[in-house]
């Protein structure tokens, strides 16, 4: 005899109170492998600890979307995809995430993830830990060796490929995260981002600062990078400068895990995820290359992809299986366009990387005839063009004689300079080729007085621009990706016999132009003796 049928409502009821059931059942606890070092020795110590996941935050520090290095820049572009891979599994577990990008964080008033913690109660945060440290190795926060970056406050935001969800929270400061930490009823945190020994150390939300107030702070060593440094005559990478600020957090400090082995070990990650690019020392890329006078040592990395075979080309072209084998930096001697990957066993296990390298030319004489003392006979500049005038836009002029298109001193690569042309870009003069000119030279680049206002701050990422010189309508010369503090691309061009005229172009590089303030300095013509 078959048994009678539910009906609906009592099938519903079921399924309520199995819902309630698994609802008030706790997270399986996860056990983390701890890893620390005898301060002496430097004998690895590992330690597991378990844990309830719903009792653990993620804070991502300092995940910016510029740094004055651009080598920098490029490594925390590195790592993005691994963290966001991280941090999506550790929302799935109940961890809480807190991005946390300290000096622009105001720049995210509105977001519901900053103004969630405006309406955190307010709590005194104890001091239950006396925090000592050695000092932590530091090589000088450049990572481009030779030619060296000028600093500046030019970031003004988180990567843009860093995800953000809905229920993250953007704390600030140690009282802000100790709140989040006692309404979450969190007892550990777990440190990703940038840059090791500076941000993640020694900011309000830091490690250090979260672990004298009694939560027990750990470093994912996977997904960190220091404020780095480079000399390839001594074998001195980034990635070593990072290794040894984690021994130093691991000996002195905090225990640090692999946050990737962590996940796996739960089936959080797949071990065919392709996350890593290829890292490239010194990183310059197509929007902000690396301009050099001597050659220049690259170096090519795949830290988290031990054993990987590193292949590259030179010529553009796309990397395969079958490309040069990296075996030892590589010498630049020339403008080149780096491209690189890893593989093992013929399968791609890194994202590709490029590196753009730029050589500069001899500094040129100065000019016999200066361009600001010429009439020029097509001057289009930046804003609308009707009826054969220009209404210029915003706060731009009219190109500037021997000052900035502000009115300033003509500046480029700290440098100031008495003689030149300042514009906006997108803008063109165009002059005369009169007989008895030999030669057309010039130092142009993109105009810093914005560096003058706390260092550029927000703004000096934006400024980027391409300069070109067109003879009767033909390009004959052109400059990279100029940024601010980028040294000065050097003109010097000749002038065929019978030339009628030459246009200056000042263009932005694809991107937009704000604050594409560009100088031509020195610009002008070689007379014929």
């Amino acid at each position: 005899m078959n048994s009678p049928r539910p009906v609906p409502w009592i099938r519903l009821i079921a399924s309520l109170w199995l819902f309630a059931a698994f609802a008030t059942v706790p997270a399986r606890a996860i056990t983390l492998e701890l890893q620390r070092r005898d301060p002496v020795t430097g004998a690895i110590l590992l330690q597991p600890e378990t844990v309830d996941p719903r009792h653990v935050g993620v804070i991502a520090v300092d995940v910016w979307n510029h740094h004055w290095c651009k080598t920098a820049t490029m490594r925390v572009d590195a790592i993005v995809p691994r963290m966001n891979k991280a941090l999506d599994a550790a929302r799935l577990l109940g961890m809480t995430v807190m991005l946390c990008p300290s000096d622009v964080v105001d720049n995210y008033v509105g977001y519901p993830q900053r103004e969630a913690v405006f309406a955190l109660p307010r709590l005194s945060v104890p001091t239950v830990v006396d925090v000592t440290c050695p000092p932590v190795p530091d090589a000088g926060g450049c990572a481009c060796g030779r030619e060296r970056c000028a600093g500046n406050y030019g970031w003004d935001g988180m990567h843009p490929g860093l995800r953000i969800d809905a229920a993250d929270l953007m704390p600030d400061t140690q009282a802000e995260v100790y709140a989040i930490c006692k309404k979450h009823d969190l007892t550990h945190l777990i440190y990703v981002g940038f840059h090791t020994q500076v941000c993640l150390l020694g900011k309000p939300m830091g490690l250090k600062a979260m672990k004298s107030a009694g939560l027990n702070c750990v470093l994912a060593r996977d997904m960190t990078d220091a404020h780095p440094g480079y000399d390839p005559a001594r074998n001195f990478t980034p990635d070593l400068n990072t290794g040894q600020v984690v021994e130093h957090f691991e000996k002195h400090l905090a225990p640090t895990i692999s946050f990737q082995a962590e996940l796996a070990k739960l089936g959080k990650w797949d071990p065919d995820w392709v996350v890593d690019p290829v890292r490239v020392t010194p990183w310059g890329t197509p929007m902000r290359p690396h301009l050099f006078e001597e050659p220049v040592t690259v170096t090519l990395t795949a830290p988290l992809q031990p054993g990987a075979e590193i292949r590259y080309t030179l010529d553009g072209s796309v990397p395969t299986p079958a490309s040069i084998l990296y075996s030892k930096p590589i010498l630049v001697r020339d403008t080149t366009r780096l491209r690189v990957a890893a593989f093992r066993d013929g399968r791609a296990v890194c994202l590709e990387s490029e590196g753009a390298f730029a050589r500069m030319g001899p500094v040129p004489p100065a000019p016999d005839v200066a361009i600001g003392d010429l009439k020029p006979i097509r001057n289009v500049g930046f804003g609308h063009s009707y009826g054969g005038e220009v209404r210029y836009s915003g706060n731009t002029r009219p190109p500037q004689k021997d000052r900035s298109n502000l009115g300033q001193e003509l500046r480029i690569n700290r440098k100031t300079y008495p003689q030149g042309m300042g514009v906006h870009a997108p803008c063109e003069l165009g002059y005369e080729i009169k007989p008895g000119y030999r030669r057309f030279v010039a130092l142009a680049g993109a105009d810093e007085n914005l560096l003058s206002i706390s260092n550029g701050s927000n703004l000096a990422k934006y400024p980027s621009v391409v300069f070109k010189v067109f003879i009767d309508g033909r390009e004959a010369a052109a400059s990279p990706v100029m940024r601010v503090l980028s040294p000065a691309w050097r003109f010097d061009v000749p002038l065929p016999e019978g030339s009628r005229m030459i246009n200056l172009v000042a263009m932005d590089a694809g991107d937009g132009s704000r604050e594409d303030f560009a100088d031509w300095a020195h610009a002008g013509f070689i007379v014929r003796k």
